[in-house]
């Protein structure tokens, strides 16, 4: 799933539970379960493998899907009183992502690759272009009903 979501997941969560640790745990939680859904990635490829060029874009993707999705959450909670923790729930929610980033300077780090893996499982396989169109459809259903949420 693509960081927007997550964050928006993470944020609804922090709203309606205000407590830092179960907060930090439902959020954590929430990342893997969301990513069980069909969802639309931003390449198909690891990594490690893609070219400097491939890298680029890919970090681009990142820092524009990032970028939009604090955005919307900053327009969404501006009249919220309890923004702290939708904050701290969107961050720990979209944190699962970032450390595969390091897989790019670090290939060989053990714990990295380990979790690579975990996470990899953790994504439902999708092959055709019907599934990539239920994927995003998916992911923007999923959007909807965390906004509904953070405004309810």
């Amino acid at each position: 799933m693509v960081i927007s979501p997550h964050l928006l997941i993470g944020a609804a969560i922090g709203l309606k539970i205000n407590n830092l640790w179960a907060v930090f745990i439902l959020a954590l939680v929430s990342h893997f379960l969301a990513d069980k859904l069909p969802h639309w990635e931003y390449g198909s490829e690891d990594i490690k493998d893609m070219t400097k060029k491939e890298f680029f874009v890919f970090i681009l993707q990142v820092a524009a899907d990032s970028l939009l999705g604090i955005l919307l959450l900053f327009w969404l909670l501006q009249e919220q009183s309890f923004w702290p923790y939708a904050i701290f729930g969107a961050f720990i929610s979209a944190l699962p992502d970032f450390p595969l980033l390091l897989l790019r300077f670090f290939p060989r780090a053990k714990w990295l690759l380990s979790y690579q893996k975990f996470h990899s499982a953790n994504h439902l396989k999708q092959k055709n272009a019907r599934k990539k169109t239920l994927s995003l459809l998916s992911e923007l259903a999923v959007m909807a009903l965390a906004i509904f949420f953070i405004r309810l």
